[in-house]
């Protein structure tokens, strides 16, 4: 009787996990995978039962225990040798260093349960980068997961290690708290980390380590601009082929989500940034290419689209499409520079000493942005130059080419700049330089009342293209935008561009 009861009480403290480990079919069916693209592959595993579950508590973890790293690696090494299976963290707050998952194992964080990074004082060794949480070699099919994002939690005590970046601490080395770059297959839902001593959840390497999904994670950090800063804290960086992240929450202080070389059938959806750098593409951009953005939401980062790199860590960077995105408060919504961290004095100084195109040149091209809004940025700062609206700045050797602005409408304290570019292409778009109050429209002759500076550029502004005619005078009672999204109290008037029912019209 005893032993039905034990085991009657063990099943019932399983259903929640069982409820998250059912497989992958909901993952399947979210795919949203673009057309021409092959679909993200999901892990394959064994069915989960009593027998291939195993809880840390059964290996000796303890919430009173300093470190936890041995018996949660117990439970972990007896799910590999049965051919895979579930470790189970039950509720409570569990310290750990580094641990390594194998193939076909499913590492599942209970509702109220915490896995907590070991201290900086009793990590002796901080000059190794290796990973807290990693695969075994060559590990692939694994499962990470939580049974919320709001009560599932790594904690990574990140405060005393940016303290030491700060302090510019000889040999410092700081380990991803998540990364698999190795095996393939990989997913990651329902949980949340915060506080990371550096990368947060970081997605391949040389291109190895593909096929992962990424959805309903929060990452949490404090902005690089907070009073007590955390330091190069990106939320997911991608270094290989074939991710789909969407439905996440990233609020930290590096980039939100970066796609670095050998990123290529990438797709974001539906995601909220909030500090942090944005979407990024960069600063390593070598086999960089179909990468889609969309569908986010941008509340006061540094940047949106960012596409930056240098001349010895890029090539052929192309097939990107930034979509969809709504940005409030937003320093510089769209940046394409190839020439990150050494911005020439001037671009006629550039191109008074261009270099010698070469492999690793960045050559951007195929850019598509459309339907994208920003406002709300009218902040001073001590220099405007490095904040715009559109900044494009490619190189004498390299220009920036073939990119499309299609409904674009940005309303930004200073305007745009670009230089080294050609085959630019502005679609039904509009801006507002709030600075000057000057604002151009699509109906206008082109952009040169919202230029800062140009140098070296031809561009099309389209005064037609997207633009649809009402076929009869709207009524009274319809509902008005202006293109920058503000209600129109009154019907417009004649020869106006407005927005109804989602659509731009002209009368």
């Amino acid at each position: 009787m005893k032993l039905l009861v034990k085991t009657l009480i063990l099943l019932f403290s399983l259903l929640p996990a069982f409820a998250h480990a059912e497989g992958t079919e909901q993952e399947a069916k979210e795919q949203n995978t673009p057309e021409g693209w092959n679909a993200v592959q999901l892990p394959q595993l064994p069915a989960i039962t009593t027998a291939n579950t195993f809880t840390i508590t059964d290996y000796g973890a303890s919430v009173s225990s300093a470190d936890n790293t041995k018996a949660i690696q117990a439970a972990l090494d007896a799910a590999s040798k049965a051919g895979g299976g579930m470790v189970v963290i039950p509720a409570g707050e569990w310290l750990f260093g580094r641990i390594t998952i194998g193939s076909k194992t499913i590492l599942h964080l209970s509702a109220n349960a915490t896995l907590k990074l070991l201290a900086y004082q009793d990590q002796p060794d901080h000059t190794i980068k290796t990973p807290y949480i990693t695969g075994k070699s060559n590990a692939s099919d694994i499962i990470i997961e939580g049974e919320s994002r709001e009560t599932s939690i790594i904690e990574g005590q990140g405060g005393p290690w940016w303290d030491a970046v700060e302090k510019k601490e000889s040999g410092l080395q700081r380990g991803s708290i998540i990364r698999f770059h190795q095996g393939q297959r990989y997913l990651f839902r329902h949980f949340r980390i915060q506080n990371a001593p550096g990368t947060n959840l970081t997605v391949g390497q040389s291109g190895k380590g593909a096929h992962a999904t990424i959805h309903d994670v929060d990452i949490i950090a404090p902005a690089s601009s907070a009073a007590d800063p955390s330091h190069n804290t990106d939320g997911v960086p991608i270094w290989t082929q074939y991710v789909n992240i969407y439905n996440c929450l990233i609020d930290t202080g590096d980039d939100n989500v970066v796609t670095d070389s050998d990123a290529q059938y990438i797709h974001v959806w539906n995601c909220q940034f909030k500090a942090g750098h944005g979407a990024s593409l960069g600063s390593y951009t070598k086999n960089m290419h179909h990468i889609i953005y969309e569908d986010i939401t941008f509340e006061g980062t540094d940047c949106g689209f960012r596409l930056k790199s240098n001349t010895d860590r890029s090539g052929d960077v192309h097939d990107i499409i930034f979509r969809n995105c709504t940005m409030t408060n937003v320093a510089t919504p769209i940046q394409i520079t190839a020439w990150y961290d050494k911005v020439p004095d001037s671009p006629e100084a550039a191109e008074a000493s261009p270099e010698t195109k070469k492999s690793t040149t960045p050559e951007y091209h195929n850019i598509l942005i459309q339907n994208v809004t920003a406002t709300g940025y009218n902040t001073k700062n001590s220099n405007d130059k490095n904040y715009n609206g559109i900044m494009i700045y490619g190189r004498p050797e390299s220009y920036v080419y073939d990119v499309t602005f299609d409904r674009v409408n940005i309303s930004h304290r200073n305007g745009i700049r670009m230089f080294f570019c050609k085959d630019i292409k502005f679609i039904d778009c509009s801006f507002t330089k709030t600075r000057t109050n000057q604002t151009v429209m699509a109906t206008d002759a082109d952009l040169s009342p919202v230029i800062e500076k140009s140098y070296q550029v031809t561009y099309s502004w389209d005064v037609t293209t997207g633009i649809k005619n009402v076929a009869m005078i709207p009524t009274d009672n319809a509902t008005y935008y202006s293109l920058q999204g503000y209600k129109l109290t009154n019907m417009p008037g004649r020869h106006s561009v407005y927005i109804q029912n989602g659509k731009k019209w002209i009368r």
